[in-house]
């Protein structure tokens, strides 16, 4: 087991705006090159054979002490999104494989818990994503195949890390019940949506290139759970494919 330290870096008065709105945006650390080098060695995700996606998925154990946020790297396992949440036949209630990340993101989920209004006193469950859509002659840049929808967790993050000959990739978060766009916007680099999640469902437009051949959006999705909750093990895999049959 890898267990990394993270120590906090500065005061978020994020936390104010997500409680007000349920939602905000905020920069991310700025990584070194060869941070986001790694992007270039993602595998196909072969579960998604309609689109050219690229994806890895590593899963955290963290907790808050005293002046740090430590995390510890939890067993490679299936990784299993409830059917109830993704109404899509590839991925809803379905065990997928996911390569592990080729780097520590562990920056990334410290900022994101600096800007929630979470208790530091509990322990929470992290999912990390590591996700390149590409745009080409061949493939639409599909960035959301599910549609508008929930994750299925606490809160859900989307993190852009490059976006490279690309227009489009507009982030929208969307009332349930009236199916408004209470916000939108399309992310820079370096910037994170953090979005409660059992208040809204979301979504992201399609992209595509903006000269040439092919361009591509380089992101982090980050599902974040407290550990009671958390979308980890057994107990979680059985409920998630459940929901496939009911």
């Amino acid at each position: 087991m890898i267990t990394a330290m993270v120590q906090l870096q500065q005061d978020t008065p994020a936390d104010n705006e997500f409680l007000t709105n349920g939602f905000c945006v905020i920069d991310m650390p700025v990584m070194p090159d060869s941070f986001q080098a790694s992007f270039a060695n993602l595998p196909r995700d072969r579960h998604s054979p309609g689109r050219l996606r690229q994806i890895r998925l590593s899963q955290y154990m963290g907790f808050w002490d005293e002046n740090e946020w430590l995390f510890a790297l939890l067993p490679q396992r299936k990784y299993v999104q409830s059917a109830r949440y993704i109404k899509l036949a590839e991925a809803g209630g379905v065990p997928r494989h996911r390569e592990l990340l080729e780097v520590d993101p562990t920056p990334l989920i410290a900022r994101v818990l600096d800007a929630l209004p979470v208790n530091k006193k509990e322990l929470f469950q992290i999912n990390v994503n590591q996700i390149r859509v590409v745009a080409n002659e061949l493939f639409r840049g599909v960035t959301v195949p599910e549609g508008p929808h929930r994750d299925g967790h606490e809160y859900s993050v989307i993190a852009v890390a490059r976006r490279t000959n690309v227009k489009g990739g507009e982030t929208q978060v969307i009332d349930p019940s009236s199916k408004e766009v209470v916000h939108r916007q399309t992310l820079n680099e370096n910037e994170a949506i953090l979005i409660d999640d059992e208040r809204y469902i979301h979504y992201a437009t399609d992209i595509e290139p903006v000269e040439g051949e092919a361009g591509f959006r380089d992101i982090w999705v980050i599902e974040i759970n407290h550990w009671e909750n958390r979308a980890y093990g057994r107990f979680h895999e059985k409920q998630a494919m459940a929901s496939a049959i009911e």
